[in-house]
């Protein structure tokens, strides 16, 4: 994978990531020994090194490549290690070590008899005697590569010209040349040498000629690789560009996944303590539910015992002391059975919404904060609590109208006036107005001295 990566950023021109994506991927070949591809590796590597002028590591490289491909019995590819790393040193004036290192090559060649690998050593030999300036054999060489492979006879035909002009057989360089003119006019190469040769000649006319379309085509060449560039840059911005956005969008993806995280656990952890919530405030009810019960069943069996002990009291008249401390015992377990009314009345889920309800302001509201709905859990819930309280108003009142009847209710949960008149959206002004009246349709001369909260609280929840 490492390989094909490199390869991909070496096309792209991306040589840094490329050659980081070699060295691990030879790391991982040498150490599962996956020979022949490290040696590969290798090669590759060398290449790249080629572009940075690091003619040391190049040499290195081709010198393991050849070490590995041994290793993994690639005798053919061993062989063009070695030729590379033999032109190598013979670019460095090292002939004596390039040549020995030929020596092997071409008696590792000899075994495989493939005429492919003939030419790559007799072209090999033709590269270093031509730097060695030993034009003799460097000819021999040349002629030896042509007639071994034609598809390659264009370079090495170009080679051997160029052997010819500077061993000063002029007239064999520009014989050799007419033949390949016909074939690329526009070769640099092939009308540098037409001017080597008319130049060599003394007709610098047509030296001065060829020397033009030498310029020509350099230019070409050179518009050309500035198109390349311009089209590399732009490709390398598009890359950063697309790069840019997806880590952009990648961000963003984990920003929202950080997020939705966050948000389900805050739910998660909401969820629960809502849960323990409701189970911790049903529990509460539960248990003072039970309570009630078992006050009022207590006060029951103490007001029947009182029944008893009052008839009692008629015939024997030493049970009154008897009498009297039940009537105590009564109104002691009484006065508890109030306090938990009371309580339970304040716990309740209608008395806490509308106390939420006076805390927080609700500027420009122009309906009362008692719905319909909220009416009617008010008076279910004091209907539970105080099961009597409605019956006992309207018989004590029968021509107390509904919404005044309502009224008692929400005045007996102890909220003052002002607290009243917002609930129900009126002046405070009509909430006094409206307890004196229910006071009068309850008796007024009854309870003349006593507070509407009062004569219900006092009166009518007993």
């Amino acid at each position: 994978m490492g390989l094909f990566l490199g390869r991909a950023y070496a096309e792209d021109g991306e040589w840094d990531l490329a050659m980081q994506m070699y060295t691990e991927a030879l790391h991982y070949a040498k150490e599962y020994k996956v020979y022949n591809v490290a040696g590969y590796i290798c090669t590759y590597m060398a290449d790249l090194y080629h572009f940075k002028d690091m003619y040391n590591e190049i040499r290195e490289k081709y010198a393991e490549a050849s070490s590995l491909f041994s290793k993994a019995g690639n005798l053919k590819s061993q062989v063009y290690a070695m030729k590379n790393l033999a032109v190598e040193y013979a670019f460095i004036d090292s002939f004596l070590y390039a040549k020995k290192i030929m020596k092997k090559a071409d008696s590792i060649a000899s075994t495989l008899r493939l005429q492919i690998m003939d030419y790559n050593i007799a072209n090999a030999y033709a590269n270093i005697y031509d730097l060695q300036k030993r034009y003799d054999l460097a000819e021999k060489y040349y002629k030896k590569a042509i007639s071994l492979d034609a598809l390659h006879g264009m370079n090495d035909s170009i080679g051997l010209a160029d052997i010819y002009v500077a061993s000063g057989k002029i007239d064999l360089a520009k014989e050799l040349i007419d033949k390949m003119i016909l074939r690329d006019s526009l070769n640099y190469l092939l009308n540098e040498l037409y001017v080597e040769i008319y130049k060599s000649k003394k007709d610098y006319k047509k030296a001065l000629h060829f020397n033009e379309i030498c310029f020509n085509i350099s230019d070409s060449i050179t518009i050309k690789q500035n198109k390349a560039k311009v089209f590399e840059i732009e490709k390398k911005y598009n890359h950063l560009k697309i790069q840019e956005e997806n880590g952009r969008l990648k961000n963003a993806q984990q920003r929202f996944l950080i997020y939705f995280i966050i948000t389900l656990a805050i739910l998660i952890i909401s969820s629960i303590v809502f849960y323990f919530y409701r189970k911790h405030t049903k529990m509460q009810l539960h248990w003072q539910e039970e309570k009630l019960y078992s006050l009022d069943k207590e006060r029951s069996e103490i007001a029947a015992q009182l029944s008893e002990a009052r008839h009692s009291l008629e015939t024997i008249q030493e049970d009154r002391g008897e009498n009297i401390r039940l009537q105590q015992k009564i109104l002691s377990l009484s006065k508890k059975y109030k306090e938990l009314q009371k309580q339970r009345l304040e716990g309740s889920a209608i008395y806490k919404k509308l106390s939420s309800l006076l805390v927080k302001p609700q500027p420009n509201n122009n309906k009362p904060l008692l719905t319909d709905k909220l009416w009617n859990m008010l008076v279910i819930e004091l209907s539970r609590i105080y099961p009597g309280f409605r019956s006992s108003l309207y018989e004590q009142c029968p021509n107390l109208s509904e919404e005044e009847c309502r009224y008692c209710h929400l005045h007996v949960l102890g909220f003052d006036g002002n607290n009243e008149a917002v609930l129900l959206n009126i002046n405070p002004s009509s909430i006094w107005m409206k307890r004196t009246r229910i006071k009068q349709k309850l008796g007024s001369n009854l309870f003349k001295e006593q507070t509407l909260h009062n004569i219900l609280v006092d009166t009518f929840l007993n």
